[in-house]
């Protein structure tokens, strides 16, 4: 039980993180473009959601493994 409550705290942190570093670059990316077409610009979004959806995960390990290290050194 105590793995998945790190994986869940680990899931958050990382799902947090995802979308602030992928807000901002979205958001530098169409300040930037703005004389670019608006079907090129939405694709970029579409294909920085979709790596925001596969990366998650894949750092929620990260997270957890790091939580876990903590936790054993009672820090």
């Amino acid at each position: 039980m105590m793995i998945l409550e790190f994986y869940l705290k680990g899931l958050l942190i990382s799902a947090i993180f995802v979308l602030l570093v992928g807000g901002f670059y979205a958001f530098t990316y169409l300040v930037r473009n703005t004389k670019k077409p608006f079907a090129e610009r939405r694709n970029r979004i579409f294909d920085l959601i979709l790596v925001g959806i596969l990366t998650t995960p894949i750092l929620s390990f990260a997270v957890l493994g790091v939580l876990v290290i903590l936790q054993i050194r009672g820090l």
